[in-house]
Order: structure tokens, then C-alpha cells, then sequence
């Protein structure tokens, strides 16, 4: 079945061009559908502007919080710290007890952060940790 042309003129006004070939794929692979063209788009586009917007909502961490924050860390829990600082530097990875009270110290440094807000700060502290454990 092919795109309607009025549908075929929404998906070419789009900007992104993988949300463009995410969303042709979509309509003409091979299968049943269940929707419409016109709703799998409706569906793709809001899926993809809420993901955008979330994404734009998220804490932007600098170098100074991700530096105040591991100061935080050495002087609140300073043998954790010396620990994740050795993991991340002989192995690249954190085991999942230190990982957490990780990220529950984050959230008791700033209250109130969302999941992906830790999650950031968590990694660039991550990375924090790779460049000054040399």
C-alpha cells in the first residue's frame, strides 16, 4: 500500500531524518497493521516530541557540580569514595552496591533530582573519576 501524498508531505516537512526513515519504515513494512498510516504517524511524532522534551528538561551538570559533588563524596563517605575511585580505574565499572549508595548520596547532596538527573550526574562523575585517577 503506498503513503497517501497529503501523509507523504507531513513526514518530508520533518526536520530529523531518522525520525523520517523511523516512521517510513513503519508504514511500509511488510504485515498487518492495526492503525491507520495516518495514526502510526500520529504515534510516532508525539512518542518522539515527548522523548525530545524530556530530554530537554533533563539537568545540564557542569564540571564544577560533578567537582563539588566528589568533594561531597571524599568528605561525607571518604572510603567509598577511595573504593569507587580504584573500581572505575582498575576495572571500568562499579559494582552495584557501590553504584547505589552512589546514587542515593546524590540525591542526598541535591534532593528532589529525578532518576535521569542521577543518572547524569552518575555518569559524569564516572568520567570525573577516569581522568583524575591516574
Amino acid at each position: 500500500m503506498t503513503i497517501s501524498h497529503e501523509l507523504q508531505a507531513k513526514i518530508d516537512a520533518l526536520e530529523d531524518e531518522k525520525l523520517k526513515a523511523r516512521i517510513l519504515r513503519a508504514l511500509t513494512s511488510t504485515g498487518k497493521k492495526r492503525a491507520t498510516d495516518e495514526e502510526i504517524y500520529e504515534l510516532i511524532l508525539s512518542s518522539y516530541m515527548e522523548a525530545k522534551e524530556q530530554r530537554a528538561r533533563l539537568r545540564k551538570w557542569q564540571d564544577d557540580d560533578v567537582s563539588a559533588f566528589a568533594f561531597y563524596f571524599k568528605e561525607k563517605r571518604a572510603d567509598d569514595y577511595a573504593e569507587f575511585m580504584r573500581q572505575e580505574r582498575e576495572f571500568n565499572e562499579i559494582e552495584a552496591r557501590l553504584a547505589w549508595s552512589v546514587r542515593r548520596l546524590i540525591l542526598e547532596w541535591t534532593p528532589g533530582l529525578d532518576e535521569s538527573d542521577i543518572t547524569g550526574l552518575f555518569s559524569k562523575f564516572r568520567d570525573y573519576a577516569k581522568s583524575n585517577s591516574a
